[in-house]
């Protein structure tokens, strides 16, 4: 039934004075696209497409060029692409490998406020902390590999989720 109001408000006058017609129209196919979303009528793509489509047809853009302007923009791909590789690190059990060199190279060496003021001193250089960070994550890979994982094997803790 909402769904059916939004629609009959496409073909109403303009509801709000300071707003231009074009925007009014443009809110109501999102609301529109947003009931068809929360109701799952259709499919997120068929909606998503459907809305896309809708903006030309009622007006609140002048062409379909218009309509598909906003996905000319990068960034939202970018994001995507980021967190699928975010998902796919996580999955592959590459994220513990990355979290515990940098928390190697990066936490170890300044991890105490007493470090900090030391660095802040001058009495050590931002190359001797990242040195220091280098080693420390190499004795942490080197503890990893041969005392954790041969530990945790050897009580029935394998790694890897069965």
């Amino acid at each position: 039934m909402p769904l059916a109001a939004l629609v009959l408000a496409l073909a109403l006058p303009p509801l709000v004075p300071d707003l231009p017609v074009a925007g009014q129209r443009a809110l109501l196919v999102m609301l529109i696209a947003i009931v068809l979303w929360t109701s799952e009528r259709l499919e997120p793509g068929v909606t998503a497409l459907l809305a896309v489509a809708l903006l030309p047809l009622t007006g609140a853009t002048t062409t379909m060029r218009a309509a598909l302007q906003g996905f000319a923009n990068p960034v939202p791909y970018f994001l995507v692409g980021v967190l699928t590789m975010g998902a796919a690190v996580v999955k592959s059990g590459l994220a513990l490998a990355v979290m515990m060199t940098g928390d190697a190279v990066v936490y170890y060496p300044a991890q105490s406020s007493s470090a900090l003021v030391i660095y802040e001193r001058g009495h050590v250089s931002a190359g001797e902390i990242f040195r220091f960070g280098l080693w420390m994550t190499l004795l942490g890979w080197v503890t990893v590999l041969l005392v954790a994982l041969p530990w945790w094997s050897l009580v029935g803790q394998p790694l890897v989720q069965r």
